[in-house]
């Protein structure tokens, strides 16, 4: 048996190649395929490293997808649906262009209404300790919001005719409209800041100064677009001129409704009385039974006639012809459907 064994051929072990073939020589001519073997080698351990690269650069922009979608949707719910009004998403308006309404194509931004409720709001609060949370205080807040949009929305309005028309207020007449009317109330504009635009409306003064120059455009544009209140005041005018009775004409034509029945005479008012149309300064230059040019106020044409004047006091009849132009054009726009809100409110 164990010479039967040893006739089995067994299995010769193979010997390396490199140890019968003999070694190449690198030469000028065989560099590149020398460089390109290496290569070869060492690339089966980079593309495992570039598969996990791509999927984890793939992995990142699909998570940062998903995070944006739920931002978007999240700040959407609290806006649209459940009308948050918090300073957070207030300051988020701020940074992004979110509009709550459009008015004939012009956007309505978010931002301006939140502005304006949040200061509504913040006066009752301080003034009226008005609880949100009751029924009453629900009520009013359902108001204001419904007068504040539509507030932004008449500033929209206003934006879009000044455009449109080549109208603009410059930041000298804010500055001077804000310089008078603190010398008027005899405070510096750090005090005011403070005790009233901060305290009462939670406004900063730029907040104050966007305000001023929305309303000052507001009446500009009303005053441009009105030529039919500048035809009826003229014609008044021509009228007082031509020896017409002051008070039957008040009484016949003043859109004043505190003094028409009176024939316009408004009584005697203190000398330094703040006024906004400046009738006050147009009478005290005045002589008794002189009547006054044409005056353009805050809310639409004045004519008066001074009776008396003493040094504390001033007494005058007024006419008055109010805008209408820019109150029937919002009118039709919204019977027209194009004004467009954005979040559900009462009407």
């Amino acid at each position: 048996m164990k010479k039967l064994l040893n006739k089995i051929p067994r299995p010769r072990r193979k010997k390396s190649q490199a140890a019968h073939e003999p070694a190449q020589r690198i030469t000028n001519e065989t560099v590149a395929e020398h460089r390109e073997q290496i290569l070869a080698g060492g690339r089966k351990f980079k593309y495992p490293v570039q598969v996990a690269k791509h999927r984890l650069i793939l992995t990142t922009v699909i998570l940062g997808a998903v995070t944006l979608l739920l931002l978007v949707g999240l700040i959407w719910q609290q806006l649209y649906v459940a009308q948050n009004t918090s300073n957070f998403m207030y300051r988020v308006t701020q940074l992004l262009p979110l509009n709550v309404a459009s008015v004939d194509g012009r956007s309505v931004r978010y931002s301006d209404y939140l502005k304006k409720y949040r200061s509504s709001i913040h006066y009752l609060q301080q003034q009226n300790s008005i609880n949100l949370n009751s029924d009453d205080g629900k009520r009013q807040a359902d108001f204001i919001k419904r007068r504040e949009i539509e507030g932004v929305e008449r500033d929209a309005y206003a934006t879009k005719l000044g455009t449109d028309n080549k109208i603009s207020v410059s930041k000298k007449e804010v500055d001077d409209f804000i310089s008078k009317d603190l010398d008027a109330k005899r405070v510096s504009q750090e005090a005011y800041e403070r005790t009233v635009l901060k305290s009462f409306y939670d406004w900063s003064l730029d907040d104050y100064r966007a305000i001023v120059h929305t309303e000052l455009l507001k009446r500009k544009v009303g005053f441009a677009i009105d030529t039919q209140a500048r035809t009826t005041v003229d014609t008044i005018k021509a009228q007082l001129d031509g020896g017409a009775d002051f008070a039957a004409v008040a009484r016949d034509k003043s859109e004043d409704l505190g003094t028409k029945a009176t024939g316009g005479d408004i009584g005697a008012l203190p000398a330094d009385n703040q006024d906004p149309n400046n009738l006050i300064a147009a009478a005290k230059n005045l002589q008794p039974g002189q009547v006054s040019h044409v005056i353009t106020g805050s809310d639409g044409y004045y004519i008066i006639k001074l009776h008396e004047k003493s040094g504390t006091t001033v007494h005058y009849s007024l006419i008055k012809v109010a805008l209408h132009a820019f109150d029937q054009q919002f009118t039709k726009l919204q019977k027209d459907g194009k004004i467009k809100e954005f979040i559900k409110l009462d009407k």
